[in-house]
Order: structure tokens, then C-alpha cells, then sequence
């Protein structure tokens, strides 16, 4: 094999400040150095107790399940994947020998993270409150949401695709920033509300009776209510007697499928990465047809 190492720091520490011009990949768990074996013995005095030193196949094999985004808290995101892309691309524009087109770990490893997640890694289910919200509305062109504090941004991703979207909180310019992101974004305060979308996204601790107050306001909607909020209430049983034709979906429902899915996906995860460190061995342990006529084991 190639001589390549991975030098692993999952935590929050950086590298050394000498090592500034070094190949060190970061993000927000984790840093990795690429180097050789000659340069780890100049870097020996730099390397941590905690940093894991990799070779071969089991630093192969840890680079795609990172690229592939079985570390990730959603697992199978692009966002690792496109990062590295871009990291490798910096290197190569430093004309770094060990990101060269020429490489073929480097291109092993684009090219079998492409084809794991086109044939592995679709389908996983929904693993965060965006996704869920997203598919339980997927039939719905509005949505209304309460709250504008890091639950509700992290919401508003996941409905983007929507004909509307409209957020109502206290203070409107906190969100104007990200207002700005989305044209199908509107802000409005609570005093000043009139309920546009056909769900109702609670992501803010508000209480019962001020979500009966917003939702009295009008005749028609909403038709789905979804309650992020973590204290206890009694919304459920009051919508199903005062506005009976709306759907409910509590927290302890997205809890109860959010856990479903994460022991699915874990068994799944935990034989990915077994194929992809065999995938990894065979690339290591490959022979190759040299032009002169000859096989080399590429070790």
C-alpha cells in the first residue's frame, strides 16, 4: 500500500501549532493528520497518549465510515463528505504528493464512498425532529411555527421545500438574519398572529391556553399540531375536545420513533462498517498486473 498513516484526535484539543502546515483535516469532532511514516517519526513528540495512530486497512476503513457519516449524529449526512472534499482539493492546490490524482487510496476511497451511500446508506429513516416533521407533513404545502430559539432554526431547514413557511415568536428581529435565507419565510409576533400554515410546529414552552388563544384566532386552521415542548400539558386532550378535526403529535411520539430508528440503524451501521473494512482489506491486499509482466503485491 501507499505509504499513508492517519494520526486520529476525536476531541476539541488542535494539533499542534508547528504542524500548521501539516495535512490536517478537522471537523467539528474530530481532527485527522495524514501523513507517512517518515514524517510521523518527526511528529513523535506532538502525538498524544489519546490520538490513534492508523494504518493500512484500519485507517481505510475509519476514513469512509467518517466520509460515509456512520460517526455523524444524523447518520449518512453529505455535509462530512463535502468538507473533505474540499479539504483535499487545498492540498492539491498546495501540490501535497499524498493528494495527488495519481493516488490510488485517495481515489479507493472517493470512489467507494460514492457507491456505499448510493447503495447502502438510503433510506435510513428519520433520525432528528427536522426529518420527522418533514415527512409527517409532506402532504402539506404551509407550515406555522412557534419559537424562534435553536430548536425552531433547526427546524426550518427540513421545510424549506414548503409553498410557506411562517415563524412566530416574541421579538421578530432576532430572526431576521435567517429570515433572509428563505423566500418563503415570514415572521410575525405572537400578539399579531394570524395562523397561516395548515400545521402548527410548537417548538417554543409555550402554554396550553396561549396555543388555544393563537389557534381560536381562526376558523379552518390549523389541521396537524406537533408539540416539541418537553414539560408536561394537556394539549392532546384539550384539542380533541375543542378542535377535533386536528391531528396531534406529542414529543414522547417523536422520542418513541427517533429510538425505533436509532436501534435499526445501529445494527445496520455496525455491518458497514464490517463490509467496509473488508473493502478496505482487499484494497490493501490487491495485486496488481505490472506493464512489464509481472504481479506486485502492493503492500
Amino acid at each position: 500500500m501507499e505509504d499513508i498513516l492517519l494520526v486520529h484526535r476525536k476531541s476539541n484539543r488542535n494539533f499542534s501549532e508547528s504542524l500548521q502546515d501539516a495535512a490536517i483535516w478537522k471537523t467539528c469532532l474530530r481532527k485527522i493528520l495524514f501523513c507517512t511514516e517518515t514524517e510521523l517519526n518527526d511528529y513523535s513528540d506532538l502525538i498524544e497518549t489519546e490520538d490513534q495512530v492508523l494504518r493500512g486497512e484500519k485507517a481505510l476503513s475509519l476514513l469512509l465510515e467518517i466520509l460515509c457519516g456512520l460517526h455523524s449524529p444524523i447518520v449518512g449526512e453529505t455535509e462530512v463528505f463535502g468538507q473533505f472534499r474540499n479539504f483535499v482539493d487545498s492540498r492539491k492546490q498546495l501540490q501535497d504528493p499524498l493528494f495527488a490524482d495519481h493516488q490510488k487510496w485517495l481515489n479507493f476511497v472517493m470512489a467507494e464512498v460514492k457507491r456505499t451511500r448510493a447503495e447502502h446508506l438510503v433510506g435510513l429513516g428519520s433520525q432528528s425532529y427536522g426529518s420527522l416533521l418533514r415527512r409527517y407533513s409532506k402532504d402539506i404545502e404551509s407550515v406555522t411555527i412557534c419559537g424562534s430559539g435553536h430548536l425552531a432554526q433547526e427546524i426550518l431547514p427540513w421545510l424549506a421545500h414548503k409553498k410557506s413557511m411562517q415563524v412566530l415568536c416574541r421579538d421578530i428581529t432576532k430572526l431576521q438574519d435567517v429570515a433572509a435565507k428563505y423566500n418563503n419565510l415570514s415572521l410575525t409576533t405572537y400578539n399579531d398572529s394570524y395562523i397561516h400554515g395548515e400545521a402548527m410546529v410548537i417548538a417554543a414552552p409555550l402554554t396550553d391556553t396561549r396555543i388555544l388563544e393563537l389557534m381560536n384566532r381562526q376558523e379552518t386552521r390549523p389541521q396537524a399540531v406537533f408539540d416539541l415542548r418537553g414539560e408536561e400539558n394537556n394539549l392532546a386532550s384539550l384539542l380533541a375536545t375543542q378542535f377535533p378535526h386536528v391531528s396531534f403529535m406529542g414529543l414522547h411520539q417523536f422520542f418513541a420513533e427517533i429510538e425505533e430508528t436509532k436501534k435499526e440503524t445501529q445494527t445496520k451501521i455496525e455491518a458497514l462498517k464490517a463490509h467496509l473494512l473488508e473493502k478496505a482489506l482487499t484494497f490493501t491486499q490487491r495485486t496488481e498486473l505490472r506493464p512489464l509482466g509481472w504481479d506486485d503485491i502492493c503492500a
